[in-house]
């Protein structure tokens, strides 16, 4: 099916040319193209994280209202006659501490409120996440977010409910006095989207909490924490011990690596690739794996457990500040290590 020759019409071979642009990394923007009004095919690898959703969604409404997505399981090879994005070397994903949601909507010189306002809810919850945060909407568009996504064992959501969700999320754009409760209201997709009654349970990734991998490690169990993200990142900090596996690097071979551990832990600095990671890797056999609530590594230190830091805290300072940690679980959560 997805072998067969497609044509393509001129705005649609636009669309295409300036994604292939963005590889560049020019600075100066091209001139944006007539909105899209023909069939195009995208695909991407299955994902939870708020950047690509919004990259459909943008897509969607603002290209190619008759685009269609293909979604592959990670790691997958993208069919030649689909336009690849969010996946490694492609024209469209993200760029350092530019979301693909923001490098797509610049290329096109989309300057709307409501993109803006997505595109600053995205950088907060994806990029911006050490600093002050953009929007104040940023927390409450993450908690409403998740909340569709618990309905549907988190990588399930139909593509449809994502674009119904980023379309109320633009309808708040103009209102910034809006309240917690109003603002809730007016993304209240449960008639269209109730979720799922029952998961795949060999899908099921448990999601345990700071203490609970605590009391683990205090119990002497193996706990082997996984770094799912880039190299440089991980240099930057890492949990004690952790070694680094990214989704792409899942397979039959890495995941045996971690068969005499107790308890496997992916994280990233929330727990997008990190429930991405533990989900691939129980799927490939290993069933001892859970990702790190709350919040991944922003969490862990927000907590005030021990992480490593060039030049700050070493990996033997943090393994030990790690074990003292373990044996008194409550002395450390929320106090400092």
């Amino acid at each position: 099916m997805w072998g067969r020759a497609r044509s393509f019409s001129p705005v649609t071979v636009a669309l295409v040319a300036a994604l292939i642009a963005l590889a560049s990394d020019t600075t100066d923007a091209a001139e944006p193209p007539e909105p899209l009004r023909a069939e195009a095919g995208f695909a991407t690898w299955q994902g939870v994280e708020p950047d690509k959703w919004a990259t459909v969604w943008l897509i969607k409404r603002h290209f190619s209202p008759d685009a269609y997505f293909l979604l592959l399981p990670p790691n997958s090879d993208i069919p030649p006659d689909l336009t690849p994005f969010g996946v490694p070397e492609a024209s469209i994903s993200r760029q350092g501490r530019e979301s693909m949601f923001r490098r797509l909507a610049r290329r096109f010189q989309l300057d709307a409120v409501s993109i803006r306002y997505v595109d600053s809810l995205i950088q907060d919850i994806e990029v911006n996440i050490w600093e002050a945060p953009l929007h104040p909407h940023s927390a409450w568009f993450e908690a409403i977010y998740r909340q569709l996504q618990a309905r549907y064992d988190r990588d399930q959501v139909p593509v449809d409910c994502y674009l119904a969700l980023f379309d109320r999320f633009v309808r708040v754009a103009k209102n910034p006095d809006i309240t917690l409760q109003q603002f809730q209201r007016s993304l209240d997709i449960t008639q269209q989207c109730p979720g799922l009654s029952a998961g795949d349970d060999n899908a099921f990734v448990r999601a345990m909490d700071q203490r609970e991998i605590l009391r683990q490690i205090g119990l002497g169990k193996r706990v082997v924490f996984v770094d799912t993200r880039e190299v440089e990142e991980y240099d930057e900090v890492h949990l004690p011990g952790a070694r680094v596996l990214r989704l792409r690097d899942v397979t039959s071979e890495t995941v045996a690596s971690f068969a005499g551990a107790d308890l496997v832990v992916p994280y990233c600095v929330k727990d997008f690739r990190g429930f991405e990671v533990a989900k691939a890797m129980k799927k490939k056999g290993l069933s001892q794996v859970a990702t790190l609530s709350p919040s991944g590594l922003r969490g862990w230190i927000a907590a005030g457990l021990p992480v490593v830091r060039p030049q700050l805290t070493s990996e033997p300072e943090a393994t030990e500040a790690l074990l003292r940690c373990a044996t008194e679980p409550d002395r450390c959560i929320g106090r400092g290590s």
